[in-house]
């Protein structure tokens, strides 16, 4: 995957994350209402830890591609310099080749 569809998913993945915390937040206050009120919140905290679960497999995600455009821009920036030692070293080639084609 190439670095700008790297930093399009880490941008999507954060908002993801960011949405999970929202719906996190709001279903704890549902089960404390819930709670409160004396009725049965059963439904409501198994709401709750599925989306206790998202938020962790959201975050997860987030990671790995965070890392991953790390590495990405890593290895293009080697990749870059390494590319440019190749052609430093076919130019002297091409050079001494020159000179000994002139000698002959």
């Amino acid at each position: 995957m190439d670095r700008f569809a790297l930093e399009y998913n880490l941008r999507d993945a954060c908002a993801r994350v960011a949405a999970c915390q929202q719906s996190l937040v709001s279903q704890r206050v549902q089960v404390r209402e819930l709670e409160r009120s004396g009725l049965d919140a059963s439904v409501a905290r198994a709401l709750l830890d599925i989306y206790e679960e998202s938020k962790s497999m959201a975050l997860f995600n987030r990671d790995c591609l965070a890392k991953a455009l790390t590495l990405a821009q890593r290895t293009t920036s080697a990749t870059a310099i390494a590319s440019n030692d190749d052609a430093t070293r076919d130019e002297i080639f091409l050079d001494d080749d020159f000179f000994y084609r002139e000698a002959a």
